[in-house]
């Protein structure tokens, strides 16, 4: 009786250590550290029951998901997503750009950015030429003082803008010489000018 009571007290205990060891191992995988779908790798992804090497990479390919249920878009049937839902999570991944949401490339925004170049300086040296090169009569050309313009005028010698707005303020002239009687232009302006003016 001994012998068996030692027996059956022997079996028990083994019994019991049997069952905590095989709980240990059936409670204790969910509580180990869960497969994070955005992140693990495709044999990370195979470790999960009833997801194999070709559900893993479209596991991978589909990526990222904002929840578990999102695996569905990788083609994993709504059987295998329930029974895997205890072992996985999804992390905080960060988000794969759309083709739509891509930068615009900075190379397109150049033309863009592009302003025309101003060149002030061609007007500018206009007026300077103009007064640097002044009109000069052609070889036995005159100037009727009755009718010539100003810029006709300022071409005879010793004549400028003032003098020229004297003579055109002074008209009609009867004769050459008439055109001492304007302010500023004495005999010595006249010889000068005389051969190149007339009144007709």
């Amino acid at each position: 009786m001994a012998i068996g009571a030692r027996y059956l007290l022997l079996l028990i205990v083994s019994s019991i250590i049997t069952l905590m060891f095989s709980s240990a191992t059936v409670y204790g995988q969910p509580q180990k550290g869960l497969i994070d779908i955005n992140t693990a790798s495709e044999k990370e992804l195979e470790s999960l029951k009833g997801i194999g090497p070709g559900m893993s990479k479209k596991i991978v390919a589909n990526r990222p998901y904002k929840s578990v249920d999102e695996l569905s878009r990788a083609g994993i049937p709504a059987k295998t997503i329930e029974s895997i839902k205890p072992y996985i999570s999804v992390g905080n991944h960060p988000s794969v750009p759309l083709p739509n949401q891509k930068p615009q490339d900075p190379r397109e925004l150049q033309p863009k950015q592009k302003v025309p170049a101003i060149t002030p300086a061609e007007p500018s040296q206009k007026p300077a030429s103009k007064a640097s090169s002044p009109n000069k009569l052609a070889p036995g050309q005159t100037v009727n003082i009755n009718t010539a313009t100003k810029d006709q005028l300022e071409s005879l010698p010793g004549i400028g803008p003032v003098k020229a707005q004297a003579i055109m303020e002074g008209r009609p002239y009867a004769k050459p010489e008439d055109i001492m009687k304007v302010r500023g232009i004495k005999e010595g302006t006249y010889k000068q000018i005389k051969d190149l003016i007339r009144v007709n």
